[in-house]
């Protein structure tokens, strides 16, 4: 058993799980709850306890996974920062997926899914996603968007879509209005990450220092292919403090903001 720790706290409900890089399919151990604007607090001792429940010591963790947003900057930025410590001092590799990935997973639906995120200023972090079973494709890239340019467009898809996401507590009934009755709103209990689902996000992402890309290599060599400073977090737009300095024309740093493929 070599045990990797998955983590998100991009949005109000903090979820970790603990997989298994030997066996794709298992879930050792999960928790999740809401931490409303707490997560800073109690991240570190949510995770010391899930590892401690399930008799697996930190040394002995293989990799981390965490969820890279969109999300609320600040749960994105804690998220990402704690697992950049937690994996230098233990030297092992740290990749990421989409929190919006996760909660597609949670949704257990087939067919279109839609995730409507809650991006504040009465806009949203949209994605489309296409699910079958087990398996669940990403089909749009992450983004900001408003409610109504969202119902618009996936309205002219003219196909049923399941609707989930922390978003919709907000901008349920416009999505639902355009879309009639096309739109299936998914239970409220799935419209947030588990651990469960992190671990099955972090198996799913594909590309270069993610899960599947290091699985097979030992300890070092994963360390070095996904090294902490490589990992960015997916941001979508500037931060209001950001937003405030462009609006008076004062210098921007560059890399404000990071999209889907951490790129800046």
């Amino acid at each position: 058993m070599r045990p990797f720790l998955a983590f998100d706290t991009a949005t109000d409900y903090l979820a970790l799980g603990v997989g298994d890089l030997d066996a794709p399919d298992r879930v050792i151990a999960a928790v999740d709850f809401t931490a409303p604007r707490a997560a800073n607090a109690v991240v570190l001792l949510a995770v010391e306890r899930l590892l401690a429940g399930a008799g697996v010591s930190a040394d002995a963790l293989c990799a981390v996974a965490v969820g890279r947003g969109p999300g609320s900057f600040t749960g994105v930025r804690i998220g990402v920062a704690t697992a950049k410590g937690l994996t230098h001092g233990l030297r092992v590799p740290l990749v990421g997926f989409g929190t919006l990935d996760a909660i597609a997973l949670r949704a257990g639906e087939d067919g279109l899914v839609g995730v409507v995120g809650d991006a504040m200023r009465g806009e949203v972090y949209p994605a489309l996603f296409r699910s079958e079973g087990d398996r669940v494709e990403r089909v749009s890239p992450d983004r900001v968007a408003s409610p109504s340019d969202v119902a618009a467009e996936w309205a002219a898809l003219g196909e049923p879509i399941s609707l989930t996401g922390a978003g919709l507590a907000k901008h349920a009934v416009v999505l639902e209005t355009t879309l009639g009755s096309s739109a299936v709103v998914v239970e409220k209990r799935r419209w947030v990450p588990t651990g469960e689902a992190l671990v099955a996000a972090a198996w799913a992402a594909t590309g270069d220092r993610t899960l599947a890309s290091v699985a097979a290599l030992d300890r070092a060599a994963a360390y070095e292919t996904a090294h902490p400073q490589s990992m960015l977090p997916i941001y979508t737009r500037l931060a209001d403090a950001e937003e405030a300095e462009r609006r008076a024309g004062r210098h921007m740093p560059p890399g404000g903001v990071v999209g889907p493929e951490a790129t800046r």
